[in-house]
């Protein structure tokens, strides 16, 4: 596919597919500071290094589904960050600045 298709035409499919990224991104952070307010009334810590880690393993065994160019340690690097921003999220919502 890659290679019948021009520069142009690949870097516009990258620009599509980066709106639907920023979107669902969107739709991830406000789901992790709904969960934050969630958190606070609970008393619950924002950290939860179980929950990082089931989430950490359902990504990598999605993606190794996928046989794509994204191997097991890209995927989980992408995850750690996308969480670590969560988390900062969810702190502001809580209140906390540090935990």
């Amino acid at each position: 596919m890659a290679e019948e298709l021009s520069l142009e035409t690949l870097r516009d499919e990258i620009d599509r597919i980066d709106e639907v990224i920023v979107r669902l991104l969107d739709r991830r952070a406000r789901c992790a500071y709904a969960i934050g307010r969630i958190k606070k009334a609970a008393g619950r810590a924002i950290y939860e290094p179980a929950r990082e880690a089931t989430v950490i393993a359902r990504v990598k065994a999605i993606n190794a589904t996928l046989g794509g160019p994204l191997d097991e340690q890209a995927i989980g690097r992408l995850y750690e960050r996308i969480m670590d921003e969560a988390r900062a999220i969810q702190r502001i919502e809580a209140g906390r600045a540090t935990e």
